[in-house]
């Protein structure tokens, strides 16, 4: 396979001026290893990171403990290294004038320019292929020559239907129309391709493939983990320590101590203080699982002062929702590290469980992963957790959130994920009312709804929500959103967001939707009300209800705000 870089003159790159570029966050996000990537003169899938140059090293404590690797590091970028390598795929390019497929920018018969095919074959497991053209022509009985494809476009309509494939060899030829629905490659099996892993061996696959647009939306999910830092590991001296912890980790004590007396960055410490930072570096046991409940400790208990990487002050609750909302917690200052840890394909992964298979983005082990650093802001809400406690036992709450528990287990059923415990009511509560005050925030502070995330922190013990804002550049920090949560404003939008919710324009489809019928995980919600874009929800756009935030025209005694 041939790898894109800056070295290969005749190949666009990701980072090549006039072959197309990527933002840092969308190499984590959108376009990781394994993502097909869409380029003005090209089609390529970005290639693992064992094949990547190193790029700037970010720390992030918690994080690294959680996933067990030694650091992160962001995607160069052309300003200082190379270019991330990429392969071309699909391979299979088709002639814009006669149609004749080959693997040449330019035609061989006639000289013209080439685009890559459209379809492409992927599989539940991650296997990315070329859509099997010569089987599906030949469907009728194998060619007696060497195969010569070519496409005819019958120019009627832009539909796959108008789409020939021709054998000129054996004369076959075969409609594109039903090549992308369920069962057009009934009989044709896996071929376990990993092109994005450069030198990789194809595996044995047992799973069914899907034909697929190569641009399509089900092609790549990216699965992220991300971790805010917060106290002590946003404090001063643990930012100066990720700097030098790959010296110091492995030191004694004694030695260390040495050594820290020895570098001028922590002659302003009291080296006391630096060995306490040192031991709770060691001590650490932050889990996948954790990883939530020490940061809303850190919301829900503000110890004072604060860093350039967490600020926090509490807020006074609006008095009408005082018997509702525990606290409103401002965040003026946040840095957030997101770290790709692997993709699904076709269907996106399940954010409530951490073990779920997930295709690599490596083919020989790294001790680092891929990660990008943002900067922001944030309003952080705890709900009331006798008020909630009382509310989850209505039988009307529950039942309500029977239909969503019994989809969900289906829905992990038909894809081989193991079963996991029952939904929680103050989940699906705090995950629509995160999205419905994103929508209504974007409408009054200045953010689009795309540019705020969420954070949920449900559990027993634990029930929060963070709203927050959180970039590369300025726009993460410009103090709009933290003024939105002052008393005055704040108490203004959770009045008009209840209002706003108890209707939606596709009501009464909206509020009657049942997810024993449809077997989608969402109750009162669409697109019209409460559905926000990927990048801003953390759970697919899955387990929201309307119905749970205020009592609908057709629904009583589930609102937890009614």
């Amino acid at each position: 396979m041939t790898t894109f870089s800056k070295n290969t003159p005749d190949l666009p790159s990701l980072y090549r001026p006039g072959g197309g570029k990527l933002r840092l966050s969308q190499i984590i996000t959108t376009f990781g290893p394994g993502a097909v990537v869409d380029l003005p003169t090209d089609s390529v899938m970005v290639a693992g990171i064992d094949k990547w140059p190193h790029g700037p090293v970010i720390h992030e404590p918690r994080l690294e403990n959680a996933l067990g690797v030694v650091s992160f590091r962001a995607p160069a970028t052309r300003k200082t290294l190379d270019d991330i390598p990429c392969v071309r795929f699909p391979k299979n390019l088709i002639c814009s004038n006669c149609g004749l497929f080959s693997w040449h920018k330019k035609c061989p018969e006639c000289g013209s320019s080439t685009y890559p095919a459209r379809l492409i074959v992927i599989c539940p497991s991650g296997h990315a292929d070329e859509f099997p053209w010569r089987w599906w022509v030949h469907r009728q009985g194998s060619c007696k020559g060497t195969p010569k494809l070519r496409i005819d476009n019958l120019k009627r309509t832009a539909a796959l239907a108008d789409l020939i494939v021709r054998c000129d060899t054996c004369e076959q030829k075969r409609s594109l129309s039903g090549a992308l629905g369920p069962g057009a490659l009934e009989g044709f099996s896996c071929s376990g391709k990993r092109p994005w892993l450069i030198g990789a061996s194809d595996e044995d696959c047992a799973q069914k493939v899907r034909s697929v647009l190569r641009g399509a939306s089900n092609v790549y999910f990216s699965s992220t983990l991300s971790a805010l830092s917060i106290p002590p590991w946003s404090n001063p001296i643990h930012a100066l320590l990720n700097d030098h912890w790959q010296t110091l980790r492995s030191l004694p004590e004694e030695t260390c101590r040495a050594v820290i007396q020895a570098l001028p960055d922590f002659q302003n410490f009291n080296i006391n203080d630096v060995m306490q930072a040192i031991r709770e570096h060691r001590t650490n046991t932050t889990t996948m699982h954790s990883l939530r409940k020490e940061e809303f400790l850190a919301f829900r208990n503000p110890t004072g002062g604060g860093s350039t990487d967490f600020q926090i002050q509490r807020e006074p609750v609006p008095d009408q929702f005082c018997a509702s909302i525990a606290q409103v917690v401002l965040a003026p200052r946040l840095r957030e590290v997101c770290v790709l840890r692997g993709f699904t394909r076709i269907d996106p992964p399940d954010a409530d469980n951490v073990d779920q298979p997930l295709a690599p983005i490596e083919l020989e082990a790294q001790n680092w992963l891929p990660a990008v650093e943002h900067r922001g802001e944030g309003i952080f809400i705890e709900l009331n957790q006798e008020k909630v406690r009382d509310w989850e036992k209505r039988p009307q709450v529950q039942e309500r959130t029977k239909g969503l528990d019994a989809t969900y287990a289906a829905w992990r059923h038909q894809r081989g994920i193991p079963p996991t415990g029952p939904i929680l009511p103050r989940m699906v509560l705090l995950h629509t009312l995160s999205h419905l005050l994103i929508r209504q925030l974007s409408l009054e502070c200045g953010y689009s709804s795309s540019s705020l995330k969420e954070r949920i922190y449900s559990g027993p013990d634990m029930c929060g929500l963070l709203v927050y804002t959180a970039s590369a550049d300025s726009d993460g920090s410009l103090g709009g959103l933290v003024q939105q949560g002052k008393e005055a404003r704040f108490r203004a939008t959770l009045q008009a967001m209840l209002e706003s919710s108890q209707w939606c324009s596709s009501d009464p489809l909206c509020m009657e939707h049942n997810p024993y019928r449809t077997g989608k995980l969402t109750g009162a919600s669409c697109h019209a009300c409460s559905l926000l874009a990927e990048t801003s929800c953390e759970l697919s756009n899955r387990f929201l209800d309307r119905a749970l935030v205020r009592d609908l025209a057709r629904v009583h005694d589930t609102g937890y705000f009614s």
